[in-house]
C-alpha cells in the first residue's frame, strides 16, 4: 500500500512539474491555442491528439534518459543522445533556457504595469527573485511549487470551459474528417507545437528521471502531464472556437470569455497568467543552473545569479520583441531535437 501511495505521489508530482514547464504567458493568454489550433477550426482538434501522443511519448522517453544516466542535468541526456554534436546542442539549449527567462521575466513585468501600473521593471524583478529562491531548492523546489501552482490553474482552465460550455450552443467536442492537404498542415501544427514545448520541458524531466528511479512513476507522471495538456489544449480551444470571431483580434483571446465571467474572474485570471509564467521561468532557470552546476563543477549558487542576471538584461528588450525574434527559431531547432531523441528511444527499445 506505501509503494503504491509513493507511486501515485511521485507520477502526481512529475506530472505537476512537467505541465508548469511547459505552460507559460502564451498558453495562458490563449495566444498559443489561437495560433496553433483555433485557425483551423474544428479540425483542430485532430492536431491537439497529435501534440498530446507526443507530449506522452518523447516526454516518457526523456524521463527515462534521466533514469539511465542518473543525470543531474540535460546535459547528461543531450550527450548520450547527440554524440558528437552534443556540444552545439547543449549550446543552443542554454541561450535558449536564458532566452526564455528573459521572455518569461518580461511576460511579467509587462503584465504588472499593464494590470497594475507597476513599472516595468518591478514585476520582472519580483518575478526573477522569486524565480531564483525556488530555483535554489533544487529538484525538491521545482517539485513543491508546481504542485501547489498546477492544480490551481487547472481548476480555473476548468471553470472558464464550464462558463463557455453552457453560454454556447457547440457541441462538447467535434471531431470532423480532413483532406489530405489540411492533414499535412494539422500534423505539422501538431508536431510544431510539442516539439516546441517540449524542448522546455528537458531541462526538468531528465534531471527529475535521475532523481526519481522508479519507472512507473516515471510512466505515470509522462502519462499524467501529457493527458492534462492535451485537457486543457481541448478545452481552451473549445472556448476560443465558441467565441470565433471575437477572438481573433485580442492580444489576449481569453480575456474575451474571462471578461463575461465577472471581474473578481479577470482578477485571477491575471494571476494565474503571472502563475503560469512563473513556474515556466522556474523551469528554465533551473535548467540552467543544473547543467551549469553539472558540467563545469559550479557547485555554487552562482549559475542560477549568473541565469537571473541575464535574464533580466534580457527582458529590457521587450516581450513582444523577444517572442517574434527569437521563437520561431527555437520551435524549428526544437523540432529537430525531438524527432532525434524520437528515432533514437524507438531504436533503443525495438
Amino acid at each position: 500500500m506505501r509503494n503504491s501511495k509513493k507511486l501515485i505521489v511521485d507520477g502526481f508530482r512529475i506530472a505537476m512539474a512537467y505541465i508548469g514547464t511547459v505552460i507559460g504567458a502564451g498558453f495562458a493568454t490563449g495566444q498559443e491555442i489561437l495560433q496553433f489550433f483555433t485557425r483551423y477550426g474544428y479540425s483542430s482538434f485532430w492536431a491537439i491528439l497529435i501534440s498530446v501522443a507526443l507530449f506522452v511519448i518523447v516526454g516518457r522517453s526523456i524521463l527515462f534518459y534521466g533514469r539511465e544516466l542518473r543525470a543531474k542535468s540535460y546535459g547528461s541526456l543531450i550527450d548520450h543522445v547527440f554524440g558528437i554534436s552534443a556540444p552545439l546542442v547543449n549550446l543552443y539549449l542554454a541561450v535558449a533556457y536564458i532566452l526564455l527567462c528573459g521572455a518569461m521575466f518580461a511576460g511579467a513585468g509587462a503584465l504588472f504595469e499593464e494590470q497594475w501600473g507597476l513599472h516595468y521593471m518591478i514585476g520582472a524583478s519580483v518575478t526573477a527573485l522569486l524565480t531564483l529562491i525556488v530555483t535554489l531548492r533544487g529538484v525538491k523546489g521545482v517539485l513543491a511549487i508546481n504542485t501547489l501552482i498546477v492544480p490551481c490553474l487547472v481548476i480555473f482552465s476548468v471553470s472558464v470551459f464550464v462558463f463557455a460550455l453552457n453560454r454556447s450552443n457547440m457541441p462538447v467536442i467535434v471531431m470532423q474528417p480532413v483532406k489530405f492537404g489540411e492533414a499535412l498542415s494539422l500534423i505539422n501544427t501538431g508536431v510544431t507545437y510539442a516539439s516546441f514545448n517540449l524542448v522546455l520541458s528537458i531541462g526538468v524531466l531528465a534531471p527529475l528521471g535521475g532523481e526519481i528511479q522508479d519507472k512507473k512513476a516515471l510512466s505515470l507522471g509522462s502519462l499524467l502531464g501529457g493527458s492534462i495538456l492535451g485537457l486543457l489544449l481541448i478545452i481552451g480551444n473549445y472556448g476560443l472556437l465558441a467565441n470565433v470571431p471575437e477572438v481573433l483580434h485580442w492580444e489576449i483571446p481569453q480575456m474575451v470569455i474571462v471578461n463575461k465571467m465577472g471581474g473578481l474572474f479577470v482578477t485571477l485570471f491575471t494571476l494565474v497568467i503571472w502563475a503560469e509564467i512563473f513556474t515556466t521561468a522556474v523551469g528554465n532557470l533551473f535548467a540552467i543552473h543544473t547543467v551549469a552546476k553539472e558540467k563545469y563543477k559550479a557547485e555554487s549558487i552562482l549559475p542560477a545569479i549568473a541565469g537571473t542576471v541575464l535574464g533580466l538584461a534580457i527582458c529590457l528588450l521587450g516581450f513582444s520583441n523577444i517572442v517574434s525574434w527569437f521563437y520561431p527559431i527555437l520551435g524549428i531547432i526544437g523540432f529537430a531535437l525531438c524527432i532525434i531523441i524520437l528515432v533514437r528511444t524507438f531504436r533503443s527499445e525495438s
